[in-house]
């Protein structure tokens, strides 16, 4: 290698660097990644490149760069850090507590370093208990949501300081005259938009009374319903099915969606397809409305789960503190178990399947192995429910490893086969920021659809939204060539100066 390349190697690694500084961590890899193709002798080139992998979620990637960069120089602490964290995104906490307690060796003040070993104890604690108690995930937890005795929260200030809209509720009981949750009895679109325009918009609360009996009602209603959903407008030709992606906590884009393409009603339903928590700093309030949403139209308003309503995302990603800052650890404990019940996917019209992540990795699944999970649990490592919540397309043909390291990357050949076996025109899925808002991929078979505009006030990209209208979609529009298909994009609207995850204790640097 003479010294030119090693030279021209710096020039790429500074313009990653500045690409870092502006949050482009895509652009950041193609320059780190020419880079690395000149001199694979300097152990920065990748650790930097490990934190982009982070950045955008790809943990695996982010890992393997940190293993060369400590093969190069054992001594990189940023790499120590960066493969502990993640480790934490992959779930694998043993190995993320050893490599975070080298670092906090080298740098005892490190605060992030140090919140992040934090949770790894933590979760590291509650699943050695769980194991000591014999129980499974779910069955060692208390059912909050379905047993909960709203009189606890009678003696909290927040009810007397409280003066927004009022809610009514009536306490269930079950047989044994034992407490079964609670039903609200007067939920309405005038709720609904004083909750909006009088507390929420005002950067106040709700009472915690309130919330968990929101929490409550509505995981009762997800309780109710198949883990494949399935929904029809076929015979309602004036009745339009918009399908939603990610919105991560951006109450204010959120609210534009629904000023933008019209309110729920009884002919106007919407799916949310997961991730509706976690990054953004309003994810209490977008899940508040949300549930209120379904309580209000419960045959209208639909969520689908996505991998960020999980304990484990939720204690990286911010919605845990975020809850705990607005109003406490037993809400975040009713809101994790209500995820638990949330189904897994949709079929609209019997031509669209929604999920938010992927396909199946085994070849001969069908529709019917979906209603065959038992989804009132945290999600598996691996298998039908973990893929359908984490997996990801890829151009090339096949299944490939993730470069999340959860889930597989499948190919348009997947795609295909399933579409053909399980008699589907198209997927439609999440879980990936799109610069557009949709990507039609796939040769049009897969559709990615994300609705948080300027994802984390950084990326830029725009928000999008499928609606389903048969016999009057419009062609070409964003791709799309499906006559039953409306596909529109949006932009980002301005709202307070808080930024992602500021409730979040330190965050994990990601």
């Amino acid at each position: 290698m003479g010294a030119t390349d090693a030279d021209k190697a710096l020039e790429y690694k500074n313009e990653g660097n500045a690409c870092v500084k502006v949050q482009d961590y895509a652009k950041a890899i193609e320059k780190y990644d020419k880079a690395i193709e000149l001199d694979d002798t300097q152990s920065v080139y990748f650790s930097n490149r490990a934190l982009c992998h982070l950045k955008l979620d790809n943990f695996q990637c982010a890992s393997q760069d940190c293993d060369k960069a400590l093969a190069l120089d054992p001594k990189n602490v940023k790499a120590y850090h960066r493969r502990g964290l993640a480790c934490v995104g992959l779930l694998e906490f043993k190995k993320a507590r050893a490599d975070l307690t080298v670092v906090l060796k080298a740098k005892p003040s490190d605060a992030a370093a140090k919140r992040a070993l934090d949770i790894c104890e933590k979760v590291i604690r509650e699943e050695r208990f769980r194991k000591a108690i014999g129980g499974g995930d779910s069955d060692s937890k208390p059912k909050l949501c379905s047993t909960l005795n709203l009189s606890s929260f009678d003696a909290n200030s927040d009810l007397a300081k409280y003066d927004g809209p009022s809610l009514e509720f009536e306490q269930l009981k079950n047989e044994k005259n034992e407490y079964a949750g609670v039903k609200i009895t007067n939920m309405s679109q005038d709720f609904i938009t004083k909750l909006v325009n009088d507390v929420f918009l005002q950067g106040k609360n709700i009472p915690k009374k309130y919330a968990a009996a929101i929490i409550s009602h509505a995981d009762r209603l997800f309780r109710d319903e198949a883990n494949l959903l399935e929904l029809s407008n076929k015979e309602s030709p004036d009745h339009k099915i918009s399908v939603c992606g990610d919105t991560h906590g951006q109450f204010y884009d959120v609210l534009n969606i629904f000023k933008k393409y019209g309110k729920v009603s009884e002919n106007h339903t919407y799916l949310f397809n997961g991730d509706f928590v976690d990054r953004g700093s309003w994810s209490c309030e977008v899940a508040l409305l949300f549930y209120s949403l379904k309580i209000l139209f419960p045959k209208n308003f639909f969520l689908n789960r996505g991998n960020h309503e999980t304990d484990n995302m939720n204690k990286i990603y911010g919605f845990e503190d975020e809850c705990k800052y607005k109003y406490s650890q037993r809400i975040f404990d009713m809101f994790s178990q209500s995820f638990e019940s949330l189904p897994l996917a949709t079929l609209i019209n019997k031509d669209y399947l929604v999920m938010h992540g992927g396909l199946p990795s085994d070849k001969t699944s069908t529709l019917e192995d979906i209603n065959k999970l038992d989804r009132f649990s945290q999600p598996p490592r691996e298998g039908l429910y973990m893929e359908l919540l984490w997996s990801d397309p890829q151009q090339a043909d096949g299944l490939g490893p993730s470069q999340r390291g959860l889930g597989f990357a499948f190919g348009p050949d997947i795609t295909a086969d399933y579409l053909k076996r399980n008699n589907l025109k198209k997927v439609f899925r999440s879980h990936e920021v799109r610069m557009k808002g949709v990507l039609f991929e796939h040769n049009n078979k897969l559709a990615t659809v994300f609705s948080a505009p300027n994802y984390c006030d950084s990326q830029g990209n725009m928000g999008g939204i499928i609606h389903i209208v048969p016999g009057k979609g419009k062609l070409i529009q964003n791709g799309n060539d499906d006559e039953d298909l409306l596909v529109e994009t949006f932009e980002a609207v301005k709202h307070p100066d808080i930024k992602p995850m500021a409730y979040s204790n330190g965050g994990l640097g990601f």
